[in-house]
């Protein structure tokens, strides 16, 4: 039976959630992965370690268990390809609802204390869990940067704090950035255009990146995500959809999950793959990977979506992907080096379990948050609010 290409206007953004969900699930694999790996695998593992990996494995557990293991290490090692496609998805988030009317309801004074109010409250809470959890992995010491941290620096200074105590962190610090910049990029949308606005962002992003890596020589960490500029290519692309998604949604489905665009995005993430190399091309590298990862998760998650258990279990991980995104890390990397002594067939059971866990506990407290913050936002209107004159 052939499935329409159209979905229902009720289901329409439940593909985004999915797509939230596998992200986050991706990428805290990958961080279950650093500590369970224990030299064991080759890093990264690709084309030319793959094969003899595999024979030489093979050679004494066998070639088809150790081929498996090896896709399942290749996999879990791409996990940091999915932050691409969450920059596309903020800045999708961020557009969709303001494309409606074109200006926020209360000001862009209002938006912002809307955006803190949104991002502070759990991002604390995160710290707080941290300092007295007992099954943590811990690599820093806990010091003033602590302080830093949790006052919302994760740039400065970027070989100290990007990384510090929870590494996954240093997403919040480039949020920041871009929340900050954001009505600036909004308006010059509307202004311009979108083909304008993708035109600009990619020559701010690949100019960006040249000069951060080749020409003044930067720390790594700002071409990562420390300067916005060099991730703007990314949350572009997740404007310029919103807004097609707003004015012709079936349009968008129509293309997005057509078979073309499928092995579009297929071709360019390889592009993306393949430009991550110590030359030139290393500007296009991120944006290449991120653009086509965006729709190869996309046809997954629809895919996933007819699947009746993973179709029901992933919108709610991605609806509340961010108290996920806070608090996993810390856990998946203290237990994955408990678990090194396991078999990766039983290492992925055992850690799809403490993922659950996580994913269960960060879900309930992200509600409690956000329902603290609805109860406290109601309490400022009713106290900023004028008095009623009695007529």
């Amino acid at each position: 039976m052939k499935i329409s290409s159209v979905v229902p206007a009720a289901q329409r953004l439940t593909w985004l959630d999915t797509m939230r969900g596998i992200c986050i699930l991706w990428i805290a694999f990958f961080h279950f992965f650093i500590t369970y790996d224990n030299g064991r695998f080759p890093w990264p593992l690709n084309l030319k370690t793959f094969f003899p990996f595999v024979s030489d494995c093979g050679a004494g557990s066998g070639i088809l268990s150790c081929t498996l293991d090896a896709l399942l290490a290749a996999l879990f090692e791409r996990g940091p390809q999915a932050v691409g496609v969450f920059i596309i998805l903020s800045g999708f988030g961020l557009t969709y609802s303001l494309t409606r009317t074109g200006f926020p309801k209360d000001g862009w004074a209002g938006w912002y204390g809307k955006r803190l109010l949104r991002l502070f409250p759990m991002y604390w809470l995160a710290h707080l869990i941290y300092l007295i959890s007992p099954l943590v992995y811990k690599h820093d010491p806990v010091d003033y940067r602590f302080l830093l941290s949790f006052l919302g620096d994760r740039v400065f200074p970027v070989d100290a704090m990007f990384y510090y105590i929870n590494p996954a962190w240093w997403y919040f610090g480039l949020i920041l950035e871009l929340c900050v910049v954001y009505p600036l990029l909004f308006r010059t949308m509307q202004k311009v255009g979108v083909a304008w606005f993708l035109v600009l962002s990619g020559l701010i992003t690949l100019s960006s990146r040249f000069l951060l890596h080749f020409v003044f020589h930067a720390h790594w960490n700002y071409v990562q995500g420390a300067f916005f500029g060099a991730r703007l290519w990314e949350f572009a692309v997740g404007m310029a959809l919103a807004f097609f998604f707003r004015k012709r949604p079936e349009d968008v489905i129509r293309h997005l999950f057509s078979w073309p665009m499928l092995l579009a995005g297929i071709l360019v993430y390889n592009l993306g793959v393949y430009a991550y190399q110590p030359n030139i091309a290393f500007i296009c590298s991120d944006a290449l990977m991120g653009t086509g990862l965006f729709v190869i998760i996309a046809h997954v998650a629809r895919w996933i979506s007819a699947v009746p258990l993973l179709g029901r279990a992933l919108p709610p991980v991605g609806v509340y992907c961010y108290s996920v995104y806070l608090l996993h890390q810390p856990y998946v990397m203290y237990f994955g080096k408990q678990f090194v002594g396991l078999s990766m067939p039983l290492y992925v059971v055992f850690a799809c379990i403490v993922l659950a866990v996580i994913c269960w506990s960060g879900i309930a407290l992200e509600r409690l948050v956000n329902r603290w913050v609805s109860l406290m936002e109601g309490r400022l209107k009713l106290i900023s609010s004028p008095p009623a004159i009695a007529g």
